[in-house]
């Protein structure tokens, strides 16, 4: 074999390799892509079904299916909320728990801005 073959095959295998290398980092990346894309959804998804909650007047805890949508929004905190949103959340309802309205409206004034800033944030939409 001569110097020119020795050329070749290594200019083929290091092609070979960088398409190989590529193909792994681009399949890697795109998977990151749409865990992403699916965390986002689940959260958003979640966060918009509490909407009731966090909007909710009067005094919430005296309206009739309270408690069921209370628990569906402490679950859908637990599993999509970050820490900080959790800790609101647990608060407003430890407040509704003990029927303290006082309480519960100032976690809700809390946590508003909180999960609205953390929305916008995630959408890439500003302050």
């Amino acid at each position: 074999m001569t110097t020119d073959n020795w050329v070749t095959i290594a200019g083929f295998t290091t092609a070979g390799s960088l398409v190989a290398i590529g193909w792994f980092v681009t399949g890697h990346l795109n998977r990151a892509k749409e865990v992403v894309l699916k965390r986002l959804e689940y959260r958003l998804k979640a966060l918009h079904d509490c909407l009731p909650i966090l909007f909710a007047t009067g005094v919430p805890f005296s309206q009739p299916g309270f408690a069921q949508q209370l628990a569906d929004v402490r679950s859908k905190f637990q599993l999509y909320g970050f820490a900080d949103e959790i800790d609101g959340m647990e608060r407003f309802i430890a407040a509704c728990e003990q029927r303290d309205l006082q309480g519960s409206n100032n976690a809700l004034n809390d946590l508003k801005p909180l999960v609205r800033k953390s929305i916008r944030r995630e959408l890439n939409l500003g302050a």
